[in-house]
């Protein structure tokens, strides 16, 4: 009866922040709202926010659901501004589990004895968040090491409160079109794989492998070494680093950091992870970010947290880099024509009405000197004003979005005057110039040659398929005219019964993970 228990514990939260207000009262199951007339909240006034109170509930709710809130967080071409506000201030700090369990957990990952692996482990955690905790730990060898061990117990609970969240997507699509526009089923299914790529430390392990090949003898980032003999599905041993936190501004004032150029390395780290290495660090928060001041006036940055990192197909990476540069230049018909074609919004839109919308949002914006000009929420205004347009972003862009920024917002905390356009410019035109540079253009072609003759052989067949289904056509369409016949005659029972279903969906679901 566990999974039930949980299943209406989350109910009682949903009510008892009066999140209910988003569905119509008719649409709910009367024993749901049964629940909320009991909620002490009911008569409470309502002092908070539709998002701060969404931000507590799923506080409350457990450390799934604060991730799924943070995964939300990124969201800003689908939820309002004051949701999302709310929904960043989440605090992924935990209490930790105890020593002797992450002892356990490790041994039982590397199948070995802790004291066969480490001569000293720290039992107090230098950091316990919602997916694991960070130990003190020193080799045999002698190296000092962080070890990052996944909380006990977590996959059984990321596999309930899965089920439960997609019962609510469910629901919440059914019953308010609202979800349909927002996407979230698929804001699910992407956290889904989020928060299983987090517990998967092998998966990290490779993340931070990677990002360490690109940036091998570069002055703008180290990664810390991974030692991999000593890693596994749940822990994760890294080299431990030493570095001035990068939101320390008065220290790093203090070394005669040069700010300026640390700045713009930030920016610098993060184009050359789009337009080069295609890879990047998708959560580069200041809690992951520090600097290295052993030269004040050539400071590099240490990044730790490879869990979620991301990267573009080559179409995205194209369209992102034309929009950008169109961007700049005030090409808003270019902008406009990106946004339509990638698929971004409605393919109905007119281009001269989004070129109007984009217009009237960018230009009073493009007025300040580019020093002046905050990028990412100039980016974030955007998608704002473009709602209207049904904007639905792939996930790959919200990460790159979320991660510049992250990278613009420390560049500017570190030195205000931060012209993120002319650290960028380069990049973006050596990264064009690359990819409409004609031997590439025929290498490419000579590249694609075979699949080209592969979809040949292919197309007789294809052919013959499309004139049989052709033939097929007016079989089909009688058998379409009966169908619809019969649906529209069962539609009205079909409504009333699909509340009921999906109540019992979710009872099904909830206690078959008892089982």
């Amino acid at each position: 009866m566990t999974a039930l228990f949980r299943f209406l514990k989350i109910t009682y939260l949903f009510f008892s922040y009066r999140l209910n207000e988003i569905f119509p009262k008719e649409a709910l199951p009367k024993w749901l709202f049964f629940l909320f007339l009991l909620s002490p909240f009911r008569f409470s006034k309502k002092k908070k926010s539709s998002g701060e109170r969404l931000a507590e509930a799923l506080e409350k709710a457990g450390p799934v659901f604060i991730k799924f809130g943070q995964i939300l967080s990124t969201r800003p071409d689908l939820l309002d501004k004051e949701v999302v506000a709310s929904l960043k201030k989440f605090q992924n700090n935990l209490k930790p589990f105890e020593a002797r369990a992450a002892k356990e957990i490790i041994e039982s990952d590397l199948g070995k004895p802790i004291n066969e692996i480490f001569v000293d482990f720290n039992d107090v955690p230098l950091a316990a968040a919602s997916i694991a905790q960070v130990h003190e730990a020193e080799l045999k060898t002698g190296e000092k090491v962080v070890v990052k061990v996944v909380r006990p117990g977590l996959e059984k609970k990321i596999r309930k409160d899965l089920a439960l969240l997609k019962a609510i997507g469910f629901l919440a699509t059914k019953f308010k079109s609202d979800a349909k526009r927002l996407k979230l089923k698929e804001m699910i299914d992407e956290y889904e794989l989020v928060i299983n790529s987090e517990v998967d430390l092998k998966k990290e392990a490779g993340n931070t492998i990677q990002t360490a090949n690109f940036f091998e003898n570069n002055e703008l980032l180290y990664v810390p070494k991974t030692y991999v003999e000593f890693s596994g599905l749940k822990t994760l041993t890294l080299e431990k680093i030493e570095g001035i936190p990068v939101t320390d501004v008065e220290t790093l004032r203090d070394k005669e950091v040069d700010l300026k150029l640390l700045a713009e390395r930030g920016v610098s780290i993060f184009f050359k992870q789009l337009f080069e290495d295609n890879f990047f660090h998708a959560d580069m928060h200041p809690g992951n970010i520090f600097v290295d001041a052993t030269n004040p006036k050539s400071p590099s940055y240490i990044a730790v947290d490879y869990a979620i990192c991301g990267s573009l197909s080559e179409k995205e990476q194209l369209l992102i880099g034309k929009m950008l540069a169109d961007m700049f230049s005030k090409n808003y018909s270019g902008v406009a024509k990106t946004m339509i074609s990638a698929g971004w919004v409605d393919q109905s839109t007119k281009p001269i009405e989004l070129e109007v919308t984009i217009r009237t949002a960018l230009d009073p914006i493009f007025e300040k000197p580019f020093s002046e000009i905050k990028f990412g929420e100039m980016l974030l205004y955007l998608f704002e004003e473009t709602r209207i347009y049904n904007l639905s972003l792939p996930a790959s862009l919200l990460l790159l979005h979320k991660t510049l920024l992250n990278i613009e917002g420390l560049g500017r905390q570190i030195y205000p005057d931060l012209d993120l356009w002319s650290t960028a410019k380069p990049f973006i035109q050596q990264w064009i110039n690359k990819k409409y540079n004609p031997a590439n253009f025929f290498k490419k072609i000579k590249d694609d040659v075979p699949n080209l003759f592969e979809k040949a052989y292919e197309l007789p067949e294809k052919l013959e398929s499309m004139f049989e289904n052709i033939s097929n056509l007016d079989e089909f369409n009688d058998e379409v005219k009966s169908l619809r016949k019969e649906i529209n005659t069962q539609k009205n029972s079909m409504n009333y019964l699909l509340i009921t279903s999906a109540v019992i969906i979710i009872s099904v679901i909830s206690i078959s993970l008892t089982l």
